[in-house]
């Protein structure tokens, strides 16, 4: 069977969208990696093996999302046009 690809993503932790705020201001999820495997417990056990620096974080939530394309084959967009 082939090994189908999973985004990890969290809603832990905070964003600040400039350097100059002193409080975060963006409510939204954080990309912490990627893994493959036949099924989303696999790719996370995939993804786990390759992120160590994982432990050492406070995040406890962790949401997998299957990803049909590359994220090359995606569609960009630019926010300043």
């Amino acid at each position: 069977m082939k090994k189908r690809l999973f985004l990890f993503v969290t809603p832990d932790g905070v964003t600040y969208s400039s350097p100059e705020l002193s409080e975060p201001d963006v409510d939204n999820f954080q990309v912490l990696g990627y893994g493959e495997g036949q099924n989303a417990v696999e790719a996370f056990n995939d993804f786990r093996s390759r992120t160590a620096w994982l432990n050492d974080t406070k995040f406890e939530e962790v949401i997998s999302v299957e990803i049909r394309h590359k994220i090359h084959e995606g569609t960009h967009f630019n926010l300043k046009e």
